[in-house]
């Protein structure tokens, strides 16, 4: 969950979309995560993610940056966390880490005005290797921007081939690519309307507000999951499914 939202209520119940998002990232990641591995989560959020993917891989050690952090925060978390480590600058982490496995940047590009100035930034850093994965998500499809959107701070959500076409700029080798959650992409559709002609958004992603017991978000969960392995079924038959997210898994091009 973004900083922004995770700071507006006191307690919560998981939302099925991020409990469902946890399997989608560990399930794309499998096969490049060989056991152990150096993990960083660049705009991380509030450490939920990677609570999930240490079910999956117990083993490896997460480095979650998030310029959201307090410096309080970052000194409690780093005290509690047993293989997460907590930053609150980029430059931070790099001062004391030389290489990571995998770096994921779900749902960040959208929030940086300048994407390209960024990932060169970021692939020019030490840290960055040949043979260092990207995991990028973002948000699909500009004509369904939102009051959901602006509350976030999003400059722009992409499709597929936008993304595409920003990493090959800055040479990225795409590995993997896809959309996920076609399930989602009506309600979407229908907020888009109402927005349009009868009234705003109040600003929130849902996350904050949901109540559903935990039947019901694990029903949800099980929909939304079911959803991602139908696309993943459909991509293997070279049969692209859209939905709300869409994701790219790519290493450097080689030299």
């Amino acid at each position: 969950m973004d900083l922004k939202e995770r700071h507006r209520i006191d307690c919560l119940s998981r939302h099925p979309w991020e409990i469902s998002r946890g399997k989608v990232i560990a399930d794309i990641l499998r096969g490049t995560i060989d056991g152990v591995a150096n993990i960083l989560d660049i705009g991380c959020g509030d450490l939920f993610l990677e609570e999930c993917l240490s079910q999956y891989y117990p083993e490896s050690c997460f480095f979650c940056v998030d310029i959201a952090f307090t410096e309080e925060e970052v000194t409690f978390l780093n005290q509690k966390q047993k293989n997460i480590s907590v930053y609150n600058d980029l430059k931070a982490f790099a001062a004391e880490n030389q290489q990571v496995d995998v770096i994921l940047l779900l749902d960040v590009l959208e929030h940086i005005e300048d994407p390209l100035l960024f990932l060169n930034q970021l692939l020019d850093s030490p840290f960055v290797t040949k043979d260092t994965y990207l995991l990028i998500t973002v948000p699909a499809f500009q004509g369904l921007y939102t009051s959901h959107d602006r509350f976030l701070g999003h400059y722009r959500r992409y499709c597929l081939g936008q993304l595409k076409d920003l990493l090959c700029k800055v040479r990225l080798e795409n590995r993997q690519s896809g959309y996920f959650y076609f399930t989602l992409l009506l309600p979407r559709f229908l907020q888009r309307l109402k927005e349009k002609w009868i009234s705003e958004g109040k600003g929130t992603t849902g996350l904050v507000e949901w109540k559903g017991g935990k039947m019901l978000t694990g029903v949800l969960c099980w929909v939304l999951t079911m959803d991602y392995r139908i696309g993943k079924f459909f991509r293997k038959m070279g049969i692209g499914l859209p939905g709300l997210s869409n994701y790219v898994l790519c290493k450097k091009e080689p030299v």
